[in-house]
């Protein structure tokens, strides 16, 4: 009988691991392999099953889609701002009514010998009434058309009047005076005064008189031409624009 050594095995036995072969040892799990996949199995799934291509659109089809998201859009887009673009539709009529005033009428029937500047005290009112924003853009608008018609001859200067009294006059508004008819009153001062300078710029730009008379002859005329009918057009902007300032409480109650 060979000899045992001190281990439990005999000499030249191969020494067993993880207690394989020792009874009550731990035995290693061991992974079932996984059967082979019938790929001709898997091409035959009900149609139900399989991942379905996206159709193909014609040039027509995905133009009529385009068409239809961006209407989609525009309708969302109208709704939500209805108010702001029922706004900007009644401040541009009176911009084309005063235009046209300021442009015929006014020209027949000048106060003071001095057509008003119209579309200057608009832009204020509605700069005071809306905001810095509205009276800004409004202002720039204004200005460019009363150049176009004739308005302001010489120089292409009234949109440096305009965008920076419709900006002060709303920040002025907003933050920092109260709407009084005092306030407005400083409001149609400096506008007229700003008015007056441009108007001093251009017309020694395109005529040969004196500065004394200049200023005598324009520049004071239109000053209080302008100032003459700036009020009026103050209340029309305020009588106009205070159904879009009630809340919706007022509203309903109304």
């Amino acid at each position: 009988m060979a000899p045992i050594q001190n281990n439990g095995r005999k000499r030249g036995e191969t020494p067993r691991r993880n207690g394989q072969g020792i009874p009550g040892g731990s035995r290693q799990r061991q992974t079932p392999a996984r059967p082979p996949q019938n790929r001709s199995a898997m091409q035959s799934r009900p149609p139900q099953y399989r991942r379905k291509s996206a159709p193909r659109l014609t040039f027509g089809q995905a133009l009529s889609a385009e068409l239809k998201d961006i209407l989609q859009k525009l309708w969302y887009y109208t709704f939500e701002n209805a108010e702001s673009i029922l706004k900007g539709i009644i401040c541009g009529l009176y911009l084309v009514l005063l235009l046209m005033l300021q442009t015929t009428f006014f020209v027949e029937f000048a106060p003071f010998g001095a057509v008003p500047d119209l579309l200057l005290s608009l832009t204020v009112a509605i700069a005071v009434s809306e905001g810095e924003k509205w009276g800004a853009v409004f202002g720039l608008i204004a200005a460019s058309l009363s150049h176009i018609t004739g308005g302001a001859p010489g120089p292409f200067l009234l949109p440096i009047l305009y965008m920076p009294a419709g900006y002060f006059c709303g920040i002025c508004a907003k933050e920092y005076l109260s709407d009084s008819i005092p306030v407005r009153g400083i409001y149609i001062a400096a506008c007229g005064a700003g008015r007056g300078i441009i108007t001093a710029i251009s017309a020694a730009a395109i005529l040969t008189a004196s500065p004394a008379a200049i200023l005598l002859d324009i520049v004071i005329p239109e000053f209080f031409s302008t100032a003459l009918m700036a009020p009026g057009i103050y209340g029309l902007i305020y009588i106009s624009m205070k159904p879009f300032h009630k809340s919706r409480a007022e509203r309903t109650e109304n």
